[in-house]
Parts: C-alpha cells; sequence; structure tokens
C-alpha cells in the first residue's frame, strides 16, 4: 500500500507543478506591438468611386512596400464636410501594422492614428 500511495503523491505533485506552468506567461515574438495608421482614401461627395475598391489599392501598396497589414477597414475623419458634389465625404483608410513599419509608411503618407 505504501508504494501505491507514494506514486499517487508523486503522479499529484507532477499534476500540480505542470498546472503551474501552464500560467506563465511567455513573450510571443509572432505577435509584435500594432500600430493604427491612417490615410485619406481621397474620396469626393457624388463621384461614385468605390471606397472598398481604394482600400484595397491602398493596403496593396503597402503590401509592396514589405509592409504586413494585419487589418483594415474604413473610417471617418470625424471632422464637418460640407455637403457638395465634388467635395472630400472624410472616408480614411485604417490599418494595423508593425511597429517596426511606421516610418516606411509615414514615408508613404501614413500618418499614427490618435486612438
Amino acid at each position: 500500500m505504501d508504494g501505491i500511495n507514494m506514486v499517487k503523491k508523486y503522479i499529484g505533485l507532477v499534476a500540480i507543478a505542470l498546472l503551474g506552468l501552464g500560467g506563465c506567461q511567455t513573450h510571443n515574438m509572432d505577435n509584435p506591438p500594432l500600430v493604427t495608421i491612417t490615410k485619406s482614401l481621397g474620396t469626393k461627395q457624388c463621384s461614385g468611386v468605390n471606397a472598398d475598391n481604394q482600400l484595397q489599392q491602398l493596403k496593396r501598396e503597402l503590401e509592396q512596400a514589405n509592409i504586413k497589414v494585419f487589418a483594415a477597414e474604413i473610417g471617418t475623419d470625424q471632422m464637418s464636410h460640407i455637403a457638395l458634389c465634388g467635395a472630400d465625404d472624410g472616408k480614411i483608410a485604417i490599418f494595423k501594422i508593425r511597429q517596426k513599419s511606421v516610418i516606411s509608411a509615414e514615408n508613404m503618407g501614413y500618418k499614427i492614428a490618435n486612438e
């Protein structure tokens, strides 16, 4: 009986140790810090230009510059715009990229978003 109790205690200690290690956090280099950048889509009121197409074009340009895009969406610049055909509609492209790519993106006309 003593041998069985020793094995049970040993298994219990190993299980507790493994559970304890499971709670340890490690820094994963596959998930680097991301930065949000923005750029005007350049779309105008009444123009019929598809903002989604503009977003995809800007995304392609970033990727061609070896900037990995983790997320892309359309937003607004939060400013008031006159309701007039041909006037800016305030739509912007919003991208999430790696911190290390910010300078390259800024050189392409992007700005860091104020989050």
